[in-house]
């Protein structure tokens, strides 16, 4: 027996509360005004409101239980995000320091591989602040973006990592979030990347059509079985790769859905990969939005 229970002078009697004979708790009951003796009708009322008042407290333990489940779970995939964001880091910081082993002395690799240098670290910083938004699937401030501009500064980004070059240039401008479609295609590059042999060079696709705009991400790598583009591709933590998280393609087809577009695959074993990225034409978004106006006036 607790001590402020034993010194407790109106203490009279303790009603333990049951669920599915689990002690939850217990309910200590003053000394009433008017004692009396207790009879089977009191221990069957006294008995029924434990047991209801113990199925109250443990649907709220049930509760908190669950709601800190979700949000160890909030933090786990979000720490999944970064992790594999640091590991792309990590895998271009690798590239770059076997081939500067090799190309030291050459003043252009020593320009590219400070260029490398900013851009990993402008993106370690770009990572730090988007910390509280990564594993929400959600895209905000979508606005006009021309392909052919992103694809050279992803280009740009991987030069002196990795050959990434672009093969058509049609200009053509879509609907999205500039950040996260970089995001996304960094994604799928650097698997690309990690799919191809040293040397062996990433294509940049840019095309368009009536109502939409892809830009597509082609490799001669190692390539994928049918089954697991079909049922491992895009599920979160399983890869293809040996010490793989399995969330690059995963996140990018996420970012890319937010923003109204999708990710096509078509790939073989031994022959190579090709990701494309499609999404609505800026010019077609913003004629329909003027259309739905002018009915929403015609309407009133």
């Amino acid at each position: 027996m607790p001590d402020w229970l034993i010194e407790a002078e109106d203490a009279w009697a303790l009603v333990p509360l049951l669920h599915f004979d689990r002690l939850v708790g217990v309910i200590v009951l003053a000394r009433p005004r008017n004692p009396r003796q207790l009879d089977w009708e009191d221990f069957d009322l006294l008995r029924v409101a434990g047991q209801q008042l113990a199925s109250y407290l443990s649907e709220q333990a049930g509760q908190q239980a669950l709601m800190d489940a979700s949000r160890f779970d909030e933090f786990n995939r979000r720490m999944a995000f970064v992790m594999h964001d640091i590991k792309n880091l990590v895998s271009q910081l690798s590239l770059l320091a076997a081939n500067a082993e090799k190309h030291a002395d050459n003043p252009a690799f020593r320009a590219d591989m400070l260029v490398t240098l900013r851009n990993s670290a402008d993106k370690l910083s770009a990572l730090l602040a988007r910390l509280g938004r990564y594993g929400s699937g959600q895209v905000n401030a979508l606005g006009s973006i021309e392909l052919v501009d992103l694809a050279r500064g992803i280009a740009e980004r991987f030069k002196g990592v990795h050959p990434v070059a672009l093969t058509r240039e049609q200009p053509v401008r879509v609907m999205g979030n500039r950040e996260a479609l970089e995001q996304a295609l960094i994604h799928l590059v650097q698997n690309a990347i990690d799919a191809s042999e040293p040397g062996m060079p990433v294509f940049l696709d840019v095309t368009g059509e009536t109502l939409h705009g892809a830009i597509d991400v082609v490799d001669s790598g190692k390539g994928m079985s049918p089954a697991f583009v079909r049922s491992g591709l895009f599920k979160p933590f399983v890869s293809s790769k040996s010490g793989g998280f399995g969330i690059g393609a995963f996140e990018a087809r996420e970012l890319v859905k937010a923003m109204g577009g999708r990710i096509a695959v078509e790939s073989r074993e031994g022959l190579g990969t090709r990701f494309s990225v499609v999404l609505p034409l800026a010019d077609a978004v913003q004629l329909l939005g003027a259309q739905d106006a002018e009915n929403e006036r015609g309407v009133a």
